[in-house]
Protein backbone atom coordinates (compact mmCIF):
# COMPACT_ATOMS: atom_id res chain seq x y z
CA UNK A 1 0.00 0.00 0.00
CA UNK A 2 2.79 2.35 0.61
CA UNK A 3 4.55 1.88 -2.48
CA UNK A 4 1.06 2.58 -4.33
CA UNK A 5 0.59 5.86 -2.40
CA UNK A 6 4.25 6.29 -3.13
CA UNK A 7 3.59 5.88 -7.13
CA UNK A 8 0.62 8.14 -7.13
CA UNK A 9 1.93 11.13 -4.71
CA UNK A 10 4.77 10.84 -7.68
CA UNK A 11 2.38 11.14 -10.38
CA UNK A 12 0.57 13.89 -9.07
CA UNK A 13 3.75 15.90 -8.77
CA UNK A 14 4.81 15.17 -12.36
CA UNK A 15 0.87 16.14 -13.58
CA UNK A 16 1.63 19.73 -11.59
CA UNK A 17 4.93 20.30 -12.68
CA UNK A 18 3.98 19.41 -16.17
CA UNK A 19 1.07 21.60 -15.79
CA UNK A 20 2.96 24.18 -14.45
CA UNK A 21 5.71 24.35 -17.37
CA UNK A 22 2.58 24.50 -20.06
CA UNK A 23 1.02 27.37 -18.14
CA UNK A 24 4.54 29.29 -17.82
CA UNK A 25 4.93 28.83 -21.88
CA UNK A 26 1.24 29.92 -22.56
CA UNK A 27 2.50 33.24 -20.64
CA UNK A 28 5.73 33.87 -22.21
CA UNK A 29 3.82 33.51 -25.90
CA UNK A 30 1.00 35.91 -25.00
CA UNK A 31 3.37 38.20 -24.00
CA UNK A 32 5.58 38.10 -26.83
CA UNK A 33 2.19 38.45 -28.93
CA UNK A 34 1.45 41.69 -27.43
CA UNK A 35 5.09 42.66 -28.14
CA UNK A 36 5.07 42.17 -31.68
CA UNK A 37 1.56 43.53 -32.12
CA UNK A 38 2.73 46.56 -30.12
CA UNK A 39 5.46 46.71 -32.28
CA UNK A 40 3.84 46.13 -35.65
CA UNK A 41 0.71 48.71 -34.77
CA UNK A 42 3.45 51.21 -34.09
CA UNK A 43 5.41 50.77 -37.50
CA UNK A 44 1.91 51.06 -39.07
CA UNK A 45 1.01 54.13 -37.21
CA UNK A 46 4.57 55.73 -38.07
CA UNK A 47 3.64 55.18 -42.08
CA UNK A 48 0.04 56.24 -41.60
CA UNK A 49 1.34 59.73 -40.35
CA UNK A 50 3.48 60.06 -43.15
CA UNK A 51 1.43 59.24 -45.70
CA UNK A 52 -1.48 61.88 -44.28
CA UNK A 53 1.36 64.32 -43.57
CA UNK A 54 1.61 64.47 -47.22
CA UNK A 55 -1.49 64.03 -48.91
CA UNK A 56 -3.72 65.77 -46.39
CA UNK A 57 -6.51 66.56 -48.18
CA UNK A 58 -6.83 63.49 -49.91
CA UNK A 59 -6.72 60.71 -46.99
CA UNK A 60 -9.46 59.40 -45.34
CA UNK A 61 -8.74 57.22 -42.45
CA UNK A 62 -11.29 54.53 -41.17
CA UNK A 63 -10.94 51.69 -38.15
Amino acid sequence: MAALDSLLGVGAELIVRATRGICDGSRLNADHGRTLTAARLSDWSEVLSLYAEKNAEDVRVSA
